[in-house]
């Protein structure tokens, strides 16, 4: 069973270490003929990747084939969506509770704990979102 493999992965860590095909294929047991069949399909037994990358000295998972690049988000893009999404629950859920308690109490009285600690949490969300690092083009 062949899995995918990220070809341009290999040949930036196989560059990286100035070394040749037939170098990487000698390092990790392969035929110079199976490092060039992976470079340029991108596919592989599990056990040439596995060789492929213990000669380069990553992980396995590290060599799998990039995701399409439309489904792809940059970190700081998702780190923005999931502060939003938090935002926005921190809202709604804190908006209901206040309503519950001014309707039952007829004033703030035990709602504020909540808003307090859960917006001590969104404050830290936000503050870690804001210090990532961000990706331009």
């Amino acid at each position: 069973m062949e899995m995918k493999i990220d070809p341009q992965r290999i040949r930036q860590l196989r560059e990286a270490r100035g070394w040749s095909q037939e170098h990487l294929a000698e390092v990790a047991g392969l035929s110079t003929r199976t490092v060039q069949r992976i470079e340029a399909e991108g596919k592989a037994a599990p056990e040439s990747r596995m060789a492929l990358a213990a000669a380069l000295g990553v992980e396995p998972a590290g060599l799998g084939a990039a995701p399409a690049a439309a489904s792809l988000a940059f970190p700081a893009e998702r780190k923005a969506h999931g502060w939003r999404r938090h935002a926005l629950v921190y809202l709604l859920a804190c908006g209901g509770m206040v309503l519950g308690d001014v309707l039952a109490h007829g004033g703030i009285t035990w709602s504020k704990w909540p808003l307090l600690g859960w917006g001590t949490g969104l404050l830290l969300h936000w503050l870690r979102w804001r210090a990532a690092p961000r990706i331009t083009g």
